[in-house]
């Protein structure tokens, strides 16, 4: 049923019309919330209330879009070009983070699923390369050996995580503390 096909349309039940309307709702994804304004349609004469798949679905994308703007969470082109940058597969990447399923990992990537802001951090921690290597010899993760890789960036510095792989071509190390 899609938003076009209910707009004026007839209710059967009572014999009045659909009219589009908007309501506020509170969205909770990933034990955050956010609250967003939905459109659903309402029989005039009755009150019936229809609400269509596309009109739920863009609503959960303005809360998940609201959520990761407030709580500054890595955007799901990010996680992917952090992963790829240390040269690991979703598998490898999803047992770092704890044995996640590699599905919700993927999800992730694909902007379908929203990570809650302790995955977040846990995400931003492995772009650290000592982080990376503990969890790694925790989880059992073989790390690939990766020529000409880069400095690892801080965990809070997302801009630089989504220009991880870019490449400087400095091939240089960071100077040691």
């Amino acid at each position: 049923m899609s938003l076009s096909t209910l707009d004026g349309t007839l209710h059967r039940g009572c014999g009045g019309r659909y009219a589009l309307q908007q309501e506020a709702v509170t969205m909770r994804l990933s034990g955050m919330a956010a609250e967003v304004t939905r459109e659903f349609f309402r029989c005039e004469k009755c009150g019936h209330e229809q609400r269509t798949i596309e009109q739920r679905d863009a609503a959960e994308k303005a809360a998940t879009e609201q959520i990761r703007a407030a709580h500054d969470l890595l955007a799901p082109k990010a996680i992917r070009q952090l992963r790829e940058s240390l040269g690991l597969t979703v598998a490898q990447w999803a047992e770092l983070i704890y044995g996640t399923p590699k599905g919700i990992v993927e999800g992730w990537e694909k902007g379908k699923y929203l990570q809650n802001r302790e995955a977040d951090a846990m995400i931003r921690s492995l772009a650290d390369r000592a982080t990376l290597e503990s969890r790694a010899a925790k989880a059992g993760v073989t790390l690939p050996v990766v020529e000409g890789a880069q400095p690892a960036v801080a965990a809070g510095e997302v801009g630089a995580v989504e220009a991880a792989g870019a490449g400087s071509g400095s091939g240089s190390e960071p100077a040691s503390a």
